[in-house]
């Protein structure tokens, strides 16, 4: 008899924040460093053991932008088979509480209004919450 081992595919939930200021959108530019090099996303990170999809983001904003957010609304879970694992993207609208960006990980940010969104790289995830920000943006008009 032969045994076959199948390796369990890493599922890895990162909690991620569309933060609104005066009517625009951060967007942060992923570090050459870093997989998806240069590309565009919604800040956030992995959840660490025990943590909550909230209480990971509220960390993982304070670690990346040295700022506090307040949660506004949940929007619909975005999932991306990478083969060898699976990301589930979590994405949250909300406020800044403190207003001081500094940044320890991303190249840069910018500010975009909705519509301008599309305008950058984002990476592939990420396109599938900005579509999911515009139907929770529509719903909330």
């Amino acid at each position: 008899m032969i045994e076959v081992f199948v390796s369990e595919k890493l599922v890895v939930r990162v909690p991620c924040a569309v933060i609104e200021h005066e009517g625009k959108i951060l967007a942060g530019q992923r570090s050459a460093a870093l997989s998806f090099p240069l590309q565009w996303e919604f800040p956030g990170g992995k959840l660490e053991k025990g943590e909550t999809d909230e209480e990971g983001l509220i960390r993982e904003i304070r670690e990346e932008l040295d700022v506090e957010i307040e949660i506004i609304h949940k929007l619909p879970v975005t999932v991306k088979d990478q083969g060898w694992r699976e990301i589930i993207l979590v994405p949250f609208v909300c406020r800044l509480r403190s207003h001081v960006i500094t940044l320890t990980e991303h190249e840069q940010v910018l500010w975009l209004n909705p519509e301008e969104l599309p305008s950058i790289d984002w990476t592939e995830g990420d396109l599938n919450i900005i579509q999911n920000y515009y139907d929770y943006l529509s719903i909330k008009l």
